[in-house]
């Protein structure tokens, strides 16, 4: 069941735990792409544009049936065009480890809790300073997946939300996840996600402090038993203290 295959996102785990002893490893480049606000000079007014190429690796691992153990790691160039002008930088953009509980599990649903430590990087050009951070954030998070429809289509739902701790003078938040996926055949898979940050507003001094709202479709066909396809797009379709953009990604998905 491709479903069952493929249930984690490449950003959150899924609420169904990596059996004993699987390695599940996701690898996606990720375009993304925003228009600025035009910047006025003594020349005139110019346009302003940030793009930024990452590759996105996640993994997790089944520590035992019950619990999961993994993390991601995002490295990336980013540009910020303001007219003629060019501005770049690379780096790691975060680095993340998890590990996750799964509460219960049945035919039908599952339920798990997530720990995660990470950090955020600064390397954005600064043209998105609002999504940078410069201290340790740590997560809890409940996860909870169903599934819906087992025939004629398989259709599964999961959802997630959680509090992250900023330790540093950026805003703590409330991040949350929903996911549809239906699997008409059993080598393809649609999915369809939106994700959602929203913050608590009480950062420090300059500190980041930005709400956003994205959705993300993507279709996944299964190449083998072990290797499948993603292709899709994630629109940050509302915000606050950011300019919104698109990103395309492709992305690999391997199980050891």
């Amino acid at each position: 069941m491709l479903a069952l295959f493929l249930a984690p996102s490449g950003s959150n785990a899924s609420p169904w735990a990596r059996p004993d002893g699987e390695l599940l490893i996701i690898s996606r480049g990720e375009y993304f792409s925003t228009h600025l606000d035009p910047i006025e000079t003594p020349q005139g007014i110019i346009d302003a544009r940030f793009d930024r190429f990452e590759s996105n690796t996640y993994l997790e691992y089944g520590l035992t049936k019950d619990i999961t153990i993994g993390g991601k790691a995002l490295y990336g160039t980013s540009w910020l065009r303001r007219g003629i002008e060019t501005d770049a930088a690379s780096g790691f953009s975060e680095i993340e480890a998890f590990a996750q509980y799964q509460l219960l599990r049945d035919a039908r649903h599952a339920a798990s809790v997530r720990i995660s430590a990470g950090k955020p990087a600064r390397f954005l050009s600064g043209a998105r300073t609002f999504l940078q951070g410069n201290g340790i954030d740590v997560e809890i998070a409940a996860l909870y997946g169903r599934d819906l429809v087992l025939e004629p289509v398989k259709i599964f739902s999961a959802i997630e939300t959680g509090y992250r701790k900023r330790f540093s003078n950026s805003a703590d938040q409330i991040k949350s996840q929903a996911t549809i996926g239906i699997e008409p055949i059993d080598n393809l898979l649609f999915l369809f996600e939106g994700f959602s940050t929203f913050s608590l507003r009480n950062e420090i001094n300059d500190g980041t402090d930005y709400d956003i709202v994205k959705l993300q479709p993507s279709l996944v066909y299964q190449i083998s038993n072990h290797w499948s396809l993603q292709a899709g797009v994630t629109e940050e379709i509302s915000g606050r203290n950011l300019e919104l953009g698109r990103t395309y990604f492709i992305g690999f998905w391997s199980k050891f």
